[in-house]
């Protein structure tokens, strides 16, 4: 364990973690990140982290009220984040049932259920997982060491506390320039046209991902990097080649673009489903040892005396009968909400359909649990690519639907598909909210780790919040469908389609379960997925012996994830190396290295605050465009300056190492 945190943690701490202001704290938090969450999902298809803006509002409200201490301030932070990670399972799928036609509202108590046991058996899941994920030493945590510091700054001042609140300045001022008045590029991207092959480049300017990137290191930043390069220097030229679409579009760019979304994110997508699987291969046994260990320490009476408070987590006889309970209402939940009777299929399909699905529920939901919560230890909770798991997920349900369809001599028309549609989207919406609801509490998990948080008590609050966002999210989306429409679906005649919010993940759910049933899917491309990664997987195998290691999920990551997020993520592992390289050529202390931590930990944690801070205004206005000041025929002036705030961090980082 890191020596900045052994004064930390105290094994019979006897400092207040649960207290009522706490609780209440938390949930009105997870209340206000769930709102903001909910609109910017819907509006421009991306959540905010919500543990670092937590843990800032936590110490800044507690810091008025006597005796608030880290433990505290770090439980309400965890339940806070709930707030976003209940966003991200359902406002990412179930809007896809208004999309195609098969809801025309929100009913309040079918979502807040969906929410509820999708929320709950990812707090659950998520027990067994901590041991596992939180020991594992090629899971850096980079958001879980960003929360750490700021927890750790509020509970005692240092000389070090000005890197950290010098890095928090920088990222919070930066994305207010890039998201807010748009006067520094996000990212930028160029593709030409040789004859009718494509080939360009681009890179984003993220500060929050270039702080992240700092903090994953090197190896998982090059890994990144070859992915984005497979799949932008080598697939897009071929693959424009092949399909020829440079005619099809006004621009070089908007062709590559055009054949990432249709083409190569689909090899992207196959590609991280078979990382997914052969990271969960290897995690089969120490999750299974973590099971063993987690039952004999917590519930046999002889063992649990000597269970120190730090490694108590909910006990496994309280998580099964959760899961259970959890298994028997979504049973009965999918019996009413689901449309089997309208699928073409004999009656006597019933039954058994609903306990496969619950099966389905319970097994994926575990898996992905597992997977969600490596790539969240790997990249942090923002960076990590849960939405290529659901729709792997959402294409297995829907395949092994289609065949049984099939083999029943069902004809497909509109109605069938629509409610075959609704099938897969209702199941996969319940499991995406297992795989958010872990991907954010293995990270919350890991902060406790390193404070000395008791595991239960965070697993407690984290419940508490769950319960919290999942009450009001339903209401959200609703008043939002209402008022702007989602997706291209107007709840009534007359609506400005300007203000309509696009719904970009529940639209491309909708897209490709629409496309299975419809056989349209581009299976070769996820094939082609399976192979490249296959191939990176005997690369490692066959060059170990000389110590050559590449991160198979972190490739993954690469090929599917936009060059505005695997880019910065590399840079900021660059300048993270070459930091370490002057701190050893120059003989510095720990202490220098340290500080560039200090200052990507700030990055991370001003971006994300930022962030929050800018979805009011836009809430408000209902567009994300409402602060911004660079006309569109500056946009060169800012890539420019995009450019240059990446040589300024570097420049920052160096003097923060480099001073003595």
């Amino acid at each position: 364990m890191p020596a900045s945190h052994q004064s930390i943690i105290a094994h019979d701490d006897v400092r207040r973690e649960i207290s009522f202001r706490g609780i209440l704290l938390g949930i009105i938090l997870a209340v206000v990140l769930a709102a903001s969450n909910t609109y910017l999902a819907l509006k421009i298809g991306i959540l905010t982290s919500a543990s670092i803006p937590a843990a800032v509002l936590a110490m800044g409200i507690l810091r008025f009220f006597k005796g608030s201490n880290i433990l505290e301030n770090n439980l309400v932070q965890t339940c806070a984040s709930a707030g976003e990670a209940i966003a991200g399972g359902i406002v990412y799928t179930i809007p896809a049932l208004i999309i195609i036609h098969y809801w025309t509202h929100f009913g309040y108590l079918h979502n807040l259920m969906v929410a509820l046991i999708g929320g709950i058996l990812g707090v659950l899941f998520s027990v067994p997982l901590r041991r596992v994920l939180i020991a594992d030493k090629h899971l850096r945590f980079p958001e879980a060491q960003a929360i750490t510091k700021l927890l750790e700054m509020g509970e005692r001042t240092s000389d070090q506390l000005r890197y950290m609140v010098s890095g928090g300045i920088l990222g919070a001022v930066i994305e207010f320039a890039q998201s807010g008045l748009q006067m520094i590029a996000s990212s930028v991207q160029k593709f030409f046209a040789v004859g009718k092959t494509l080939i360009g480049f681009g890179s984003g300017f993220s500060a929050t991902l270039i702080g992240a990137g700092y903090l994953i290191g090197f190896n998982v930043g090059l890994s990144l990097f070859i992915g984005a390069i497979t799949g932008w220097l080598i697939l897009v030229p071929i693959l424009s080649g092949v399909y020829h679409l440079t005619t099809s579009q006004p621009t070089a760019t908007a062709a590559a673009q055009d054949l990432w979304g249709n083409y190569v994110r689909f090899v992207g997508i196959g590609s991280m489903l078979t990382a997914g699987i052969w990271t969960l291969l290897t995690l089969v046994k120490p999750i299974w040892a973590g099971i063993q260990s987690s039952f004999s320490a917590l519930t046999l009476p002889a063992i649990k005396k000597t269970v120190i408070r730090t490694e108590r987590d909910v006990p496994l006889l309280y998580v099964a009968a959760g899961i259970l309970i959890s298994l028997i209402i979504s049973y009965f939940l999918l019996k009413d909400l689901l449309p089997l009777n309208n699928l073409g299929l004999p009656s006597h399909f019933t039954i058994p359909l609903l306990i496969s699905s619950a099966l389905f529920i319970l097994i994926i939901g575990f898996i992905f649990a597992a997977i969600c919560g490596y790539f969240s230890g790997m990249v942090g909770v923002s960076a990590s690519p849960g939405s290529a798991i659901v729709i792997g997920g959402l294409m297995l349900v829907a395949f092994g639907l289609h065949a049984l369809l099939n083999s029943q001599g069902v004809n497909f028309t509109q109605e069938i598909i629509k409610n075959a549609c609704a099938v897969v989207i209702v199941l996969i919406s319940v499991v995406t909210g297992i795989a958010c609801i872990t991907n954010d509490n293995i990270q919350d998990l890991k902060v406790g780790h390193l404070v000395g948080s008791t595991p239960w008590k965070q697993q407690l609050m984290l419940l508490i919040g769950v319960l919290a966002a999942s009450a009001v999210i339903p209401l959200l989306m609703q008043l939002l469908f209402s008022v702007y429409g989602l997706g291209g679906v107007y709840p009534h005649a007359g609506m400005d389609p300007s203000r309509m919010l696009p719904a970009p993940v529940p639209s491309v759910l909708a897209t490709v379960t629409q496309a299975v049933f419809d056989d349209k899917l581009p299976l070769t491309m996820l094939l082609l997925g399976v192979a490249i990664t296959i191939g990176f997987i005997l690369f490692n195998v066959i060059f170990k012996k000389r110590g050559w290691h590449l991160s198979i999920l972190g490739i993954s990551m690469g090929l599917y994830l936009p060059l505005s997020s695997s880019t910065p993520l590399f840079i900021g592992s660059i300048i993270a190396l070459l930091m370490q390289r002057v701190a050893t050529k120059n003989k510095l202390k720990d202490s220098n290295q340290q500080r560039g931590i200090l200052l990507a930990c700030g990055l991370v944690a001003g971006a994300a605050l930022m962030d929050v801070l800018l979805a009011i205004p836009f809430a408000i206005s209902g567009n994300p465009n409402v602060l911004s000041i660079m006309p569109a025929s500056a946009h060169d002036i800012a890539i420019g300056l995009g450019i240059l705030s990446i040589l300024f961090l570097s420049g920052i980082f160096y003097r923060a190492v480099r001073r003595v």
